[in-house]
């Protein structure tokens, strides 16, 4: 097993659906049932209320209740059947569900009325991307952005394709010009560093993992990836720090254990260089034991299991 075979990267995906809602419906939970007992009483009152009616699916909508939301959007679109609000909204619950084709014909009609509508373009790239056709996907996500540059989620997005597209550099750019328009998005600079890392350019990579944990401390990805690079460099010490950092966080994490488990491997051959028998047993008995977590989470990690034959037979 080589060093390669050993790393571990903590890799993220993120494709969002977007929705178009009304002003309202940004509140918090807390006051998500006053806004329906509101909205409801609106409608009740007054039934041929589309705006009424939007407020409703937008609530439901929000609140995953499907079948509710379709039902208002719908009945919006009888009292105003130009209205691309109501036919986004319905393409992200279908498009939420799977149903890729009646999702598509929503946001198509959204394009009818509304031919820059950066919520549709968006939406449809999603799609093609979920269908795996990313130069399709790509110029859905462009054209969003034409029609609204600062769409952060669009742009992340639009780097993502690049990246599974094979065109790195596109996707470091798209990335740093998020990072222009909003310095403080931890996932980006996290994404930086594992873009950089995947390269081996790892000094950029600790650069924007250290970055994202400024951002976000609470961070297990970034920890764990930052100590892997650490562990590689031979800086144990550092790296044991940030493994154990991170499973303060997210302690059922079976590639940042196992991540953990090798740095007390590799501290150890160091010790061991140094006759320090005492510390080096201490060290393997807690990659062991490490390893065994591993294998209480995975039973059949093959990479646990190997270490542990490993250490049992020296």
């Amino acid at each position: 097993m080589t060093k390669t075979d050993l790393r571990r990267i903590e890799f993220i995906a993120l494709i969002g659906i977007v929705l178009i809602y009304g002003l309202l419906t940004y509140q918090r939970n807390f006051v998500w049932r006053d806004n329906l007992s509101l909205w409801l009483d609106v409608v009740k009152k007054s039934p041929t209320n589309f705006r009424a009616h939007i407020q409703l699916g937008d609530l439901y909508n929000i609140g995953k209740e499907d079948e509710m939301a379709i039902s208002e959007y719908k009945e919006a679109l009888r009292l105003n059947p130009m209205s691309p609000k109501a036919y986004n909204n319905l393409g992200s619950i279908y498009l939420r569900k799977g149903l890729f084709d009646e999702a598509m014909g929503y946001y198509n009609n959204t394009l009818r009325f509304n031919p820059e509508s950066p919520e549709a373009l968006y939406n449809l790239g999603v799609i093609y991307h979920r269908k795996g056709l990313l130069d399709t996907a790509i110029q859905y996500y462009r054209k969003s952005l034409q029609s609204r540059p600062n769409f952060l989620l669009a742009r992340y997005v639009l780097g993502n394709a690049y990246e599974e597209n094979g065109d790195i550099e596109r996707a470091i750019k798209e990335y740093k010009i998020i990072l222009k328009l909003s310095p403080d998005e931890a996932v980006v600079h996290y994404t930086l560093g594992l873009v950089y890392d995947k390269k081996g350019e790892f000094n950029e990579a600790i650069y924007y993992y250290t970055q994202a944990l400024k951002i976000n401390p609470r961070y297990p990805k970034a920890l764990s990836n930052l100590g892997i690079i650490y562990r590689d460099r031979g800086r144990f010490d550092e790296a044991i720090s940030l493994f154990k950092r991170a499973l303060e966080i997210a302690p059922d994490a079976p590639g940042t254990l196992f991540n953990l488990g090798f740095a007390y491997e590799e501290s150890a051959k160091r010790n061991q260089q140094r006759a320090m028998s005492k510390e080096q047993n201490d060290l393997i008995n807690k990659a062991m034991k490490t390893y065994q977590k591993v294998l209480e989470l995975e039973p059949d990690n093959i990479r646990a299991i190997e270490r542990l034959a490993l250490i049992m037979r020296r």
